[in-house]
């Protein structure tokens, strides 16, 4: 294995729901490796997108911050548009955002459960249906979609995830017909299904209880912890990068051994 594989040097990436936690940690670890990286979020307000840009341009790459709602075709079409006018293309492309509903699948109303298939799945289809283009006419690109253990198997009633698990399992056949779809353009398409990740407590001190519960539930995996948000970095590196070059359709488990 040469290590060089692993270097984004002169690659523009996009990470969509970079505001904060595993997102972020992408965005900082592509430009670590010499990506330009474009980063997105629904919220801007807080300000936390601009430091994320802030970080990566001290690292000496370009950046570009840009609000976007995923759920909304509109906005996509924009978010694409910018970064093209300021990178000329997109090498890689990443979807992290994601919501939650604190409900039983049989207590969501229609509402929140549409909201959560367009947000968590519609959204991600937009956003790859907008960057396979320019992959394809360059032949050559990397997406990555964040799935979930969640999507793998299904939890007791008492997880409380409502159709969380549903959309991350059908973000693993988007990734898999999209593989196939777009395999001939040597695009490749993977997923990465992390179990439990520490929280990003930034600002937060309320997830604190949260994070502690996380931790006791984490001592049940063989690996007896938490993943932090840098392990789950490592993998999406290795899957935006050439190192992993003939891998396509896959889903990266990085869970500890947790669905071992």
């Amino acid at each position: 294995m040469v290590i060089s594989y692993f270097y984004l040097e002169g690659k523009k990436a996009l990470v969509v729901g970079a505001r904060r936690g595993i997102g972020k940690a992408f965005a900082i670890c592509f430009a670590e490796a010499g990506a330009d990286v474009a980063i997105a979020d629904v919220e801007v307000r807080d300000g936390l997108l601009d430091v994320v840009a802030r970080q990566i341009e001290k690292l000496g790459r370009r950046s570009l911050a840009i609000q976007v709602d995923i759920s909304r075709k509109v906005d996509v079409d924009i978010l694409f548009q910018k970064v093209k006018a300021e990178f000329s293309t997109i090498d890689i492309l990443v979807n992290v955002s994601v919501m939650y509903h604190p409900s039983e699948l049989l207590d969501m109303d229609e509402e929140i459960w549409d909201k959560l298939i367009d947000v968590n799945l519609k959204g991600y289809w937009l956003t790859c249906k907008a960057a396979a283009p320019m992959m394809m006419e360059h032949r050559k690109g990397s997406i990555i979609n964040m799935t979930s253990q969640a999507g793998l198997r299904p939890f007791g009633p008492m997880m409380r995830l409502g159709n969380y698990g549903i959309t991350k399992a059908g973000i693993i056949m988007l990734t898999k017909r999209l593989a196939l779809a777009l395999g001939p353009y040597n695009v490749r398409v993977n997923a990465i299904a992390p179990s439990l990740v520490r929280l990003d407590l930034t600002n937060r001190p309320e997830l604190k209880k949260e994070d502690e519960q996380r931790d006791e539930a984490a001592k049940k995996c063989p690996l007896g912890r938490q993943a932090e948000v840098e392990e789950l970095a490592n993998a999406a590196l290795f899957l935006a990068s050439d190192a992993s070059s003939y891998i396509t359709g896959h889903v990266l488990v990085v869970d500890g051994g947790a669905v071992a």
